[in-house]
């Protein structure tokens, strides 16, 4: 499956956290998903929450302290020097917080797929244990531990899978009566200020080449928003999406270049045929980079969605 540098992780991750909608975590509050409120202990009673594709652990330092209350995380990834870069983010984020976050080993053990130290953090208003597994979502889905009436989550992840591995994570998601929120879906739409001519068949190659293969066979890509909500509808969820775009201004200059080189080359890939031209338009929009007058807007989606339960 496509792997991304812990590198690539910490520069979106301002972005991302920016970006995401906030008004899908009043409601996750509202549905009372948390087991207890207040701090507790790692061994008490906690909210099974379950991060697939979970890299260096974005999505957690986002989550939990807004989440509150005593949760309990397994971190999945395929990628083993992204897991143990996890421990080293969060602890960082936790010292910057005013949070404390200490090793403890593993009370899972490493009976599926490879584990390390657990991680325990506590905050004013929250507990967490942490639990790093290293799982390739694309061929072992059904390996991965999913308790019943888990939150299942995940970051900028449904847009590289397939039809046919949604429809598998739906299936396991309604089975355990599991309540999901996936986050930063790439929905296909982007928009660059100052406009140029060539923006346009940039972003229809770009487009293309996310419906490639990135590990799960052919991607969804920017379709996989809707088709999350259209798959979790028919198992009877009741269903919020948000948009959750990226909005990179002059002052995130060197985000930008790197969108930009990214663009360049997902669509030469496509169009090779186009190289003069795409690579004048990629000089324009570097220029208009240095002059600190460029601003790009990446669509995303957020979307809630909440199991229906006896």
């Amino acid at each position: 499956m496509t792997s991304f540098s812990a590198e690539w992780l910490a520069a979106r991750e301002p972005h991302d956290a920016a970006a995401r909608a906030v008004e899908l975590v009043g409601l996750l509050r509202a549905r009372e998903l948390m087991t207890q409120t207040g701090t507790g202990t790692p061994d008490a009673v906690a909210r099974a929450i379950v991060d697939l594709g979970a890299g260096s652990g974005a999505n957690l330092r986002w989550l939990l302290p807004r989440l509150g209350g005593v949760q309990a995380w397994q971190l999945i990834d395929h990628d083993p020097a992204l897991l143990a870069a996890a421990e080293t983010a969060i602890h960082d984020w936790a010292l910057r917080t005013g949070a404390d976050a200490h090793a403890a080993s593993s009370a899972r053990g490493a009976a599926v797929g490879e584990s390390l130290d657990d991680i325990v953090v506590t905050g004013a208003e929250f507990v967490c244990r942490v639990h790093r597994t290293r799982i390739d979502l694309a061929a072992d889905l059904d390996r991965i531990e999913l308790p019943q009436r888990a939150l299942v989550t995940s970051s900028a992840l449904l847009d590289l899978v397939s039809a046919e591995w949604l429809r598998a994570l739906v299936s396991r998601c309604h089975r355990a009566s599991a309540d999901v929120y996936f986050s930063l879906t790439y929905d296909g739409r982007t928009v660059c200020t100052p406009a140029d001519d060539t923006d346009a068949e940039v972003l229809e190659l770009f487009n293309r080449h996310q419906g490639g293969d990135k590990g799960f066979g052919p991607a969804l890509g920017p379709t996989a928003g809707l088709r999350a909500v259209d798959s979790f509808v028919a198992r009877g969820y009741r269903v919020a999406s948000r948009t959750s775009d990226w909005r990179i201004g002059p002052d995130a200059a060197p985000f930008q270049r790197e969108l930009l080189a990214g663009w360049l080359g997902a669509a030469l890939e496509i169009a090779p045929e186009r190289r003069a031209t795409l690579e004048a338009w990629h000089r324009r929009r570097l220029a208009h980079v240095d002059a600190g007058v460029s601003t790009l807007v990446v669509g995303h989606v957020d979307l809630l969605g909440m199991c229906a339960r006896s």
